[in-house]
């Protein structure tokens, strides 16, 4: 049995809920090293197979699997990728991870700092809930391209761990805000631990695995959708080298962006009418243009997938309550979604397609708002499914009105 037979057989017993002792003592004792390609390899083969239907059930598997296999894989040298390029972006942000994980567990050695240094428990809780930024990317940017390429798996597994390190953080946020020193204390060690791990993970399998299957022009896809989620780092530079003027990148944007916030009057003698290139709806025709424009400045969310279950627009605005990028177009959307959340929109989506529900809603309290999440079913003229419109909105303004306002009251 060669050690890819072998992983898999010790991964397979695992998820039947086997020790595998045997077979994990012949692996330390026989196999010398192993590549992030092969471990991906083996990995993706028993995601295709169905071997793992539990994604938390899956989750534990690789953290006990990484356990075994950290000290036989080597560490890439991953220093050559310039500024801005993705994946120094993300080493970038690792080192302040590691920062984070660093202090935390100086904090904890000290018996008296929650008291003594009271303020450091409360900076380090701001600073666990970056991490949410730092995972945004790879789950809206790199994964959606590491999918097109065949490689999904850390698309169900790896965003699941995401999810368990943001619980941890918002956890630990919320028990320093409430003074609960020992739900503090028994919960900063397991997430500085796992954020940790998540960056040798990161930095040993995801990270070269990505640089092998993923071409440039992934890269500069991967880099040009960043902007819309930000980063850990001050924002790291354009990067695109198919540009000959590196210092110009973006310029269109910015400009665009400026001219979005500035209010200009509008100029009835010099205006003219938008007739060339409208398009005709059910209502009324109006240009590209304007249909853009209507979209963006729509106080709330829309994403639209269509009847093949594939993400094919998103609206721009300014302020969204649910991060979006490019890398989603296309993207089938059970792979825009949490793993602990995607089952059910698929049962909404077959829900819809079969004709048993137009509708479904859900509120949410997230980041201090009141936010309302609704799934609308699109269907033609002849009731044939055409997709599904997802709306998200905050709703907290709306919620805390009262009484009644008849008058305009811009003071």
């Amino acid at each position: 049995m060669d050690k890819l037979e072998l992983l898999s057989e010790i991964m397979t017993q695992l998820s039947q809920g086997k020790d595998a002792k045997d077979l994990i003592d012949q692996f330390l004792k026989t196999v010398p090293s192993i590549s992030p390609e092969e471990i991906t390899e083996v990995a993706q083969y028993l995601d295709d197979k169905g071997v793992f239907k539990d994604p938390n059930h899956h989750q534990n598997i690789e953290t006990r699997v990484f356990a075994l296999i950290d000290s036989k894989m080597p560490k890439h040298d991953l220093s050559s990728f310039p500024e801005g390029h993705p994946i120094h972006s993300y080493l970038e942000e690792n080192v302040i991870i590691k920062g984070f994980c660093d202090r935390a567990n100086k904090l904890l050695l000290d018996d008296n700092s929650y008291r003594t240094l009271n303020s450091d428990w409360f900076l380090i809780s701001k600073e666990f809930l970056q991490l949410d930024i730092h995972y945004l990317r790879k789950e809206n940017q790199l994964f959606p391209y590491l999918e097109k390429r065949g490689f999904s798996h850390p698309s169900t597994v790896m965003w699941s761990i995401h999810d368990q390190i943001r619980k941890l953080a918002k956890d630990f946020s919320q028990a320093i805000k409430a003074d609960e020193e020992e739900i503090a204390k028994a919960i900063l060690p397991q997430l500085a631990k796992d954020a940790f791990e998540m960056t040798i993970k990161e930095e040993k399998i995801l990270l070269p695995k990505s640089a092998k299957i993923l071409t440039q022009e992934d890269w500069i896809d991967i880099r040009h959708g960043e902007d819309e989620i930000g980063w850990i780092i001050p924002n790291p530079p354009g990067w695109n080298p198919n540009w000959t003027h590196p210092s110009q990148l973006n310029i269109e944007g910015l400009e665009h962006k400026q001219q979005m916030s500035k209010a200009v009057p509008f100029d009835k003698d010099n205006a003219r009418h938008h007739h060339v290139g409208r398009i005709d709806l059910e209502v009324g025709a109006i240009t590209p243009e304007q249909i853009n424009l209507i979209f963006r400045y729509l106080p709330f969310d829309i994403t639209y997938v269509d009847e093949f279950d594939e993400v094919r627009y998103y609206n721009k605005g300014e302020e969204r309550v649910f991060p979006r990028s490019p890398g989603i177009i296309g993207r089938s959307v059970d792979k825009c979604h949490p793993p602990k959340s995607v089952h059910m929109v698929v049962q909404i989506v077959e829900s819809f397609k079969k004709g048993e529900k137009n509708q479904a809603d859900f509120w949410i309290n997230f980041n201090d708002k009141f936010i309302l999440i609704q799934y609308f079913a699109v269907r033609d003229a002849d009731g044939n499914y055409k997709g599904v419109i997802e709306v998200s909105y905050d709703g907290t303004y709306i919620r805390n009105l009262k009484g009644e306002q008849r008058l305009l009251d811009w003071e």
